[in-house]
């Protein structure tokens, strides 16, 4: 170890440990990591140099990143982490979208030497997968979330922890003079100048998330506001301000995109009402027909009237009567069927013969339980529901 530079017993015990250290602690033990080998050689006490997996895990963990995992080092990385984080090969085709642009956002500011983890980063992250997936079903929103994290190499139960956590310190503060000079918020501002705090998309939405709570309204001048009090490059603020513009077209997109989705569903809705009830007066135009048919059919077989009984309607007899002449017509055989030989031989004693392929297909639209002949009930259930029944004073066919 090195007795007269403790700093570096604190960033072995970062790596070791994976101790959360302040965001401010972790600026000075960044760049002592980044210069331990030339500050080693100057201590001559020094006997124990750190090893560079060491070096290399303390930044980790300071950073912000878990054990064992490290930040994508190009775009295409991020993607193949999210999707082997997420556990399937694609996503919905509305969120993929913002997957896309918030991991290559993301990636491209962590990879920068001047990327400082904050609760600011972690409540923008959370605020935006909460903002443009709030179409998806909760688990669904929770998976996606949560594989982004794990592909920035960053644990989704700290950041979500981190985000709560400045959640309750803006809530506590109350207003925006309070909270621009709470613990966070004055560790962004001690952040060094040299190089300015790398900007993120995430951090944006973060601090843009943070002003409502301390009812500010989101605006250039809140924001000038804000970039002034924390001290933040002001070249940082106009990319704020950039984002804010393209956060509320979004967010105005994403409220007309789900009112059209309502009007297309409540759409869809009606006509399957309408269908529904069209199917619904189809069949009981069906089941009159049926009943007519049986009505006719227990009159044509109804026996001679005896005392007490009523007489079936007369209109009815009748009609049923016709059909029975007509189906015996068909009926050369007298086997109770109507079969195809019988319909063909008919059709061919019209005046002008029908093609036999005609018999079959007549057969077909008749013969309802498709057993290959048509028996009494469904040659009267196929008259009835092509014309009621004739007055009985008509011809019989």
């Amino acid at each position: 170890f090195c007795p007269k530079f403790p700093a570096a017993r604190c960033c072995q015990l970062a790596a070791r440990r994976q101790l959360a250290a302040p965001p401010r602690m972790k600026q000075h033990l960044l760049l002592l990591v980044a210069s331990l080998p030339s500050a080693h050689g100057a201590l001559l006490s020094s006997r124990r140099p750190l090893p560079s997996s060491c070096r290399a895990a303390a930044a980790r963990a300071l950073l912000g990143f878990g054990e064992g995992s490290s930040p994508p080092q190009t775009v295409d990385e991020a993607r193949q982490k999210f999707f082997a984080a997420y556990g399937k090969p694609y996503v919905a085709p509305d969120a993929q979208g913002f997957v896309n642009e918030l991991l290559g956002s993301s990636q491209m500011a962590i990879v920068s030497p001047s990327f400082r983890y904050n609760a600011v980063f972690a409540l923008g992250t959370e605020a935006l997968c909460e903002t443009f997936l709030a179409q998806r079903p909760e688990a669904e929103r929770v998976a996606i979330t949560d594989a982004i994290i794990t592909a920035l190499g960053m644990s989704p139960q700290q950041l979500k922890s981190d985000a709560a956590a400045l959640r309750e310190t803006a809530k506590a503060a109350g207003t925006e003079e309070a909270l621009l000079g709470s613990k966070p918020m004055l560790e962004i501002k001690a952040y060094p100048k040299v190089p300015p705090l790398k900007y993120s998309y995430a951090f944006g939405a973060g601090m843009l998330t943070l002003m409502p709570l301390v009812e500010v309204k989101p605006s250039d001048d809140a924001i000038d506001r804000w970039v002034g009090a924390l001290e933040i490059d002001p070249a940082k603020g106009k990319m704020l301000k950039r984002d804010f513009a393209f956060f509320e077209s979004s967010q105005d997109k994403l409220a007309e995109m789900r009112q059209m989705m309502a009007e297309m569903q409540a759409s869809a809705k009606r006509k399957e009402a309408a269908k529904l009830k069209e199917q619904a007066e189809a069949a009981a135009a069906e089941a009159a027909a049926e009943a007519a048919a049986e009505e006719a059919a227990a009159a044509a077989d109804a026996p001679q009237e005896e005392a007490g009984v009523a007489a079936p309607d007369a209109e009815a007899e009748a009609a049923g009567a016709r059909y029975r002449a007509a189906f015996e017509q068909f009926d050369k055989d007298g086997s109770g069927f109507i079969e195809l030989p019988e319909v063909e031989a008919l059709l061919q004693s019209l005046p002008e013969p029908a093609p036999q392929d005609e018999a079959a297909a007549l057969l077909a639209i008749v013969d309802t339980d498709e057993d290959g002949r048509v028996s009494w009930r469904e040659f009267c259930n196929a008259l009835l529901r092509a014309s009621p029944p004739p007055p009985a004073s008509a011809p019989s066919p």
